[in-house]
């Protein structure tokens, strides 16, 4: 007869290896990014400038959706799914598609059009990227046809390294973690400020600005920039969401990590390290407590 030790010993490496294969996986886009290129500090999408040359490349990150993505795709381009600064205005004709090979996804799709805004063709190429029931996008744009061609090489080589990959998803947040993270914490970032010219072409600009972000202990998430009001303590997360989607959201903790997920239509997940003497940095932006 067994050990009872060893029977219990192999019971319990039985049940760990079933709560391993149950946990949830989540795809992942890996790639290489381009050379030439300057990273800006924000987290999702993450963008990509070149130097030298008017041209960008944007990466966004894999989430659910709902419905046929390759029927949206091909009529609408999911151009809500783009940041403003880098959404097309105006289509100079038909966009083209194409079937693109990308390893481990369940299907790719590229979209290949040109952005006239004012009547000046700026290049511009989109991949869709399916897995999972979830889709990500590779975003690529240039000012000129003159800086496309440039930038093209650079792209080519980058597309050539992309792949999906599954990684295993956050655990729920603990009560523990929770409190340790809740609170309102405040920084000073980028604002980007709509000019009245943007109807004609012309770009905004950028105001540095208060920001917060107010942590609930239960998983909740909201941030806002120049004031954030917390009356009695309490905040209607509920309302906020209804009203402001798009800065409001989820985390979780997985060990010393923090992990953001902010909604409305274009959704980004935040990694970054958990708070620590009251401080926190997101985006490298630093929120103290307050």
């Amino acid at each position: 007869m067994r050990n009872p030790i060893i029977l219990v010993s192999l019971l319990w490496l039985a049940l760990g290896a079933s709560e391993v294969a149950a946990q949830q996986m989540l795809p992942v886009l890996r790639y290489t990014p381009p050379s030439n290129v300057y990273k800006s500090g924000a987290s999702s999408p993450e963008d990509y400038s070149f130097n030298g040359f008017n041209a960008s490349l944007q990466i966004y990150p894999f989430r659910p959706f709902t419905g046929d993505i390759q029927r949206t795709f091909r009529a609408t381009l999911l151009r809500d799914w783009i940041t403003p600064m880098h959404r097309e205005e105006r289509l100079g004709g038909q966009p083209t598609f194409k079937p693109v090979n990308v390893p481990g996804a369940q299907f790719a799709l590229a979209a290949q059009f040109v952005d006239s805004p004012v009547g000046l063709p700026k290049p511009h190429l989109r991949l869709l990227i399916v897995a999972g029931g979830q889709a990500a996008m590779v975003d690529a744009s240039a000012g000129t046809a003159q800086s496309w061609q440039s930038a093209l090489p650079a792209l080519n080589a980058m597309a050539a390294t992309l792949r999906v990959e599954a990684q295993r998803a956050p655990p729920p947040l603990s009560p523990a973690a929770g409190n340790a993270v809740a609170g309102l914490y405040q920084g000073m970032k980028q604002k980007y400020m709509a000019s009245m010219n943007n109807i004609i072409g012309h770009n905004g600009y950028y105001t540095t600005a208060l920001h917060y972000y107010l942590f609930s202990a239960d998983g909740r998430v909201y941030c806002a920039y120049d004031k954030l009001e917390v009356a009695g303590g309490r905040f209607d997360f509920d309302a906020a969401e209804r009203r402001d989607a798009m800065n409001s959201g989820r985390y979780t903790v997985d060990g010393d990590k923090l992990i953001i997920q902010m909604g409305g239509p274009s959704p980004q997940t935040i990694v970054t390290g958990v708070p620590r003497d009251g401080t926190v940095t997101i985006n490298t932006v630093l929120y103290k407590r307050q």
